[in-house]
């Protein structure tokens, strides 16, 4: 006897982790929103760029015109004091500080201070080039050397480098040229004619930090994009699912009616396209539903046409005067009588009007054990699964109860297995009796089919069990699969899709 190891499904991978990337771009909508962010993700990028290399520019022009505004001031500040006697250049210094709200520290040194300046960077060395040519287009030669660079206050030294920028007194700079946080300053030393070392210090206007290097975005712009983003992605997740919501009600319904032809008719609603589909669904499923009652009503009158004429003929042959005869004929008419018999049978077995309910699949095959039992036949029930599905109870149990009945009836004990994946239910059923050749599988669900091997050694039955089984689990939107199990008979594997 098997063991529950013996049947045990091999463990599939999570299908959300195999297929994620083909199902994620599978679906109308999932593409539809993929282009649309595309679309919106992309212009708005595109227009985010246009509009920052703009700002960049109008920045990095307005720091090029303070550059030469600055250059210019220094200019004229080195030729009036070029004209100044050397003592009055510190009496006009001194005023100049004392006064206070001056954009300029000015202060004269015998060397050229050395200090730590900021890190370079294309927009740095762009500036001091700006700089130092405005500034030699004014003085022309008589400044015998120039040396231009930005420094921040407390790396910044003074009075011949004995006392930093942020040490001066608050009046002298800190009121006008030292902010919070500090900003770089530009810093200007150029050597006059008498020898000594014209210091000027100055930070730049309107924005003292764009020598630092203009981020890709400041703080306030990163988060304007981003809100921006967000509202704009979900805008079109909006978009995109009020634009696919007749078409997956559709897609529902379609999937619904392989299971239940009753359904609720699709609404017509949406796109005209949408609308269309909708309508044209509807009567497909008001045509499958008359093509089944009509079928119902041919079926009901085979059976009683055929029945009536079948018992008078039977009747008839009662009086023929010669038995041999009589007796092909009364086998004949039995004949007759069981094609009749198994074609309404194969209308019942494929019947759609039994309503969907909740079943237990667990206790119908303990219902069917207990038939079973009644033969003096056994049937194993194995697997952890408490099986439930949503079908039609009467049909499924009867796909069962054919299947069951066919183990014990070729072999003398059947096991039937319950099983699980991450997607899917299966229901597996193993006889031990002779199984089936393996070039006879693919017939054996043909209606009418009875193979002519050691499984067919009683002759009754229609022939049509196997078929019945598989249109019935055709309409629970399942598979059903038959091969030979070595070692023992033929093993019938189902799979119903959970979904």
């Amino acid at each position: 006897m098997p063991t529950s190891n013996t049947f045990k499904t091999k463990t599939r991978r999570p299908r959300w982790l195999i297929h994620l990337l083909p199902r994620a771009y599978s679906s109308l909508y999932s593409r539809l929103l993929l282009v649309m962010a595309l679309a919106v993700g992309g212009s708005f990028f595109l227009a985010t760029s246009i509009w920052l290399a703009s700002m960049h520019s109008e920045k990095e022009s307005d720091a090029l015109l303070s550059v030469e505004d600055l250059a210019i001031s220094m200019a004229q500040t080195v030729l009036y004091f070029e004209g100044l006697p050397k003592t009055y250049q510190h009496i006009i210094l001194d005023q100049q500080r004392n006064l206070g709200g001056s954009r300029f520290f000015l202060s004269v040194n015998e060397e050229r201070i050395e200090y730590e300046s900021i890190e370079d960077n294309p927009l740095k060395t762009r500036l001091i080039s700006a700089y130092e040519t405005a500034f030699r287009d004014r003085v022309g030669v008589r400044v015998r050397e120039i040396d231009v660079d930005f420094a921040y206050p407390d790396k910044l030294r003074v009075f011949n480098k004995d006392v930093l920028f942020s040490e001066l007194p608050s009046r002298w700079v800190q009121n006008n040229l030292v902010l919070n946080p500090p900003a770089p300053l530009l810093v200007a030393q150029m050597q006059m004619s008498n020898g000594d070392w014209l210091y000027l210090a100055s930070l730049m206007l309107p924005d003292p930090y764009v020598v630092e290097g203009i981020p890709p975005f400041t703080h306030e712009q990163l988060v304007f994009t981003l809100i921006l983003s967000f509202i704009l992605m979900l805008s079109s997740w909006f978009i995109v699912r009020w634009m696919t919501a007749p078409l997956r009600q559709l897609s529902e319904a379609a999937s619904l009616l392989g299971r239940d032809i009753h359904q609720v008719p699709v609404p017509e609603k949406g796109t005209f396209e949408v609308r269309e589909t909708a309508r044209a669904f509807n009567l497909m499923q008001r045509r499958i539903l008359a093509f089944i009652s009509e079928r119902n009503l041919l079926f009901s009158a085979i059976s009683h046409d055929l029945k009536t004429p079948i018992t008078r003929l039977r009747l008839r042959s009662e009086l023929l005067d010669d038995p041999e005869a009589r007796t092909k004929i009364n086998q004949d008419l039995s004949e007759l009588e069981h094609l009749v018999q198994g074609a309404l049978e194969l209308a019942r077995g494929s019947d759609l009007n039994e309503p969907t309910s909740r079943m237990d699949v667990n206790a119908l095959i303990h219902a069917i054990q207990e038939e079973v039992a009644v033969l003096n036949k056994t049937v194993h029930l194995d697997g952890p699964v408490q099986m439930h599905l949503i079908g039609r109870p009467i049909a499924f149990k009867r796909c069962l109860s054919n299947l069951i009945h066919n183990a014990v009836f070729y072999g003398s004990e059947a096991w039937v297995t319950l099983n699980e994946t991450p997607d899917a239910f299966l229901i597996t059923i193993l006889d031990n009796g002779p199984g089936v050749p393996e070039e006879e599988l693919a017939h054996i669900f043909e209606p009418f089919v009875r193979l002519e091997t050691s499984r067919n050694r009683n002759t009754g039955g229609h022939g049509l069990g196997m078929t019945i089984a598989r249109n019935i689990v055709h309409t629970h939107g399942g598979s059903i699969q038959l091969k030979n199990e070595p070692g023992f008979g033929l093993k019938v594997e189902i799979q119903l899709d959970k979904e």
